[in-house]
């Protein structure tokens, strides 16, 4: 009896942190990771980085996107830039981690539950961040380092998430352009 106690509690405190989250049927969330980059701890996004940021406007300029989410690095606002000041959408920073828990407690502040959103993120915290999000089954893996192009959709009916995976811009390596 102490011991299945023990592991009630054990159970409410390691699931206290993260907060489920209920969207509504509305809510879009387009996730990528950030654009090409330069070297350094914090640095810009290169030439072809800053082509794909542009890619990326073109891409959801008509998708009614309420608000950007970026982290504190350049490389994710650099990302977001042209969608920001072309179309005058606010911008909300939040932490890179690998649980996806200050994004969570960001999207839920702003009260962006049932709209379009963009998150910018790495090659290390979209996995999570889309299973943070409604798809605890998503596979833990990294985006490999060379793939820029891809833009993930998180969509939520009666409550369950949706995930459709597509590209944008030109094939990470190469100028091809796709769809």
């Amino acid at each position: 009896m102490r011991l299945n106690f023990i592991f009630l509690l054990l159970a409410a405190c390691s699931s206290a942190g993260a907060q489920q989250i209920n969207f509504g049927n509305k809510a879009s969330i387009y996730l990528v990771r950030h654009a090409e980059k330069g070297q350094g701890n914090d640095p810009l996004l290169t030439g072809e980085g800053n082509k794909r940021a542009g890619d990326l406007l073109r891409a959801l300029k008509s998708k009614n996107i309420l608000r950007i989410y970026v982290t504190e690095y350049k490389r994710t606002q650099n990302t977001g830039d042209s969608l920001r000041i072309q179309l005058g959408i606010d911008t909300v920073h939040y932490t890179a981690d690998t649980t996806g828990d200050d994004l969570a407690k960001k999207i839920l502040e702003h009260n962006d539950l049932n709209a379009p959103i963009l998150v910018i993120g790495h090659s290390n915290t979209i996995p999570k961040i889309i299973q943070r999000l409604g798809l605890p089954g998503y596979p833990r893996d990294y985006i490999p380092d060379s793939e820029f192009d891809n833009l993930f959709l998180l969509k939520y009916k009666k409550g369950k998430a949706i995930l459709q995976k597509s590209k944008f811009g030109a094939s990470s390596g190469s100028s091809a352009t796709m769809q």
